[in-house]
């Protein structure tokens, strides 16, 4: 078990910026090529596998992916939040010091890279609050699992990490494969996401792939359906309904805490895999921070709370039903018993009525600034309908590692 005190560093530290990708993709991989021409002919559909995740003190999950010919392995996060597929290439080991130890992706090491089609959108960019993540776009065959492959999969290699600061040099994953849908993503010109493309290339058994995020120990990516012996009532799935083929966004019937109505009204809940902790909008995290007398702290981008408080359940109503993260989740206590500091699991974002996207702290929320800036917009434009547009909740792997969450991509 990973003692608390490093989990809520590691927390601490990544929170800024809770997404490393700033625009959204949605993504997976296929079968080798012997295996997708006989399903084309009317084999049998490819069974689920399970991918191990590896997890970094509760704050970061990851697993492997296989990029090129000959294949090379990577560790990347697996992100509900994004859809873009992005990993370093040889340029950033030796051009950002922060990505010096990362596993480079070599262009010329693979047979089957190719440069994207003339006239496609070649440069991969994303700002950050810090500084900028460079690189450029190409194609090359990605493998899942054992042989969940896609040929020709679009993808960033990346040359600059600069803007992503420690938090990146301290991760263990080398990149980030987006599972949002196609219309985040910021590879243009109709290219798919990984996922797109993996059910169009190949007969997956459920076009579906689900979460399971473990407590200080190891989870699991199921791609292609999901794994009963993972969940406590596999007869009773609860399915919800998205509200438009983007984030993957609910409507949330309420949000509670403890017996204060913190919504009035419906919310937007976003399932984000690759966000640690919980964001809701200033007006309503600020009720829930000052019900039990939390402090902002600007340089951490986090409320400080008594370690004495008894912090109340969070409450998300989805689909009719109330599902809680207890309480005792919320705290992060960081210390040891002669001097520690308590920190609120919840933090805020915001949108201001002129489209721009504001927390409480701009330097140190910049991640979720970016990750959210597709909530701006024209309705009928924005990914987020127009109702949720300022009132519209991230809910990481605080609240992921207590439900066994499936994601329909068909349905």
């Amino acid at each position: 078990k990973v003692p608390d005190e490093k989990h809520h560093a590691n927390v601490i530290l990544t929170h800024k910026p809770p997404r490393l990708a700033a625009v959204k993709s949605s993504p997976f991989a296929l079968g080798v090529t012997a295996m997708r021409r006989k399903l084309r002919r009317g084999g049998a559909p490819h069974p689920k596998e399970n991918i191990v995740l590896r997890d970094l003190a509760n704050a970061q999950y990851y697993g492997r992916l296989k990029v090129g010919t000959p294949p090379r392995a990577f560790d990347v996060m697996f992100d509900t939040g994004s859809a873009d597929l992005w990993v370093p290439g040889l340029a950033c080991t030796t051009d950002s010091s922060n990505c010096a130890a990362k596993n480079p992706y070599i262009v010329s090491a693979s047979t089957s890279y190719s440069e994207v089609a003339a006239g496609a959108k070649t440069v991969f960019h994303i700002v950050y609050g810090s500084g900028d993540v460079h690189g450029r776009f190409g194609l090359d065959t990605v493998t899942i699992g054992e042989d969940y492959t896609v040929e020709h999969q679009k993808f960033a290699v990346v040359d600059s990490t600069d803007g992503l600061g420690d938090v990146y040099e301290n991760a263990e994953f080398d990149g980030v494969l987006g599972l949002a849908f196609d219309s985040l993503s910021s590879m243009g010109g109709g290219a798919k996401t990984f996922f797109a493309n993996l059910k169009d290339q190949t007969e997956v058994n459920k076009t579906m792939f689900a979460f399971f995020l473990g407590d200080h120990a190891d989870g699991e990516l199921t791609i292609g359906g999901y794994n009963k012996d993972r969940m406590q009532t596999p007869e009773e799935i609860h399915w919800i309904p998205l509200e438009v083929p983007a984030y993957w966004l609910i409507n949330m019937d309420h949000v509670k805490f403890g017996n204060i109505n913190v919504t009035e009204g419906s919310a937007g809940g976003i399932m984000d895999t690759g966000t640690s902790l919980i964001y809701g909008p200033y007006t309503e995290v600020n009720l829930i921070a000052d019900s039990i007398n939390a402090t902002y702290m600007e340089q951490l981008g986090l409320f400080n709370i008594p370690c004495n408080a008894t912090i109340p359940d969070l409450e998300f109503g989805m689909g009719g039903r109330a599902y809680k993260v207890p309480g005792n989740k919320l705290k992060m206590v960081f210390g040891d018993d002669d001097q520690q500091h308590c920190f609120l699991a919840i933090s805020v974002m915001q949108l201001s009525e002129d489209s721009e996207i504001k927390t409480m702290d701009t330097e140190l929320e910049q991640g979720v600034i970016d990750e959210i800036k597709n909530l701006a917009g024209d309705a009928g434009l924005s990914p987020i309908p127009f109702e949720y547009k300022f009132n519209t909740w991230l809910l990481g792997d605080i609240f992921l590692r207590i439900e066994y969450c499936i994601f329909d991509y068909d349905n």
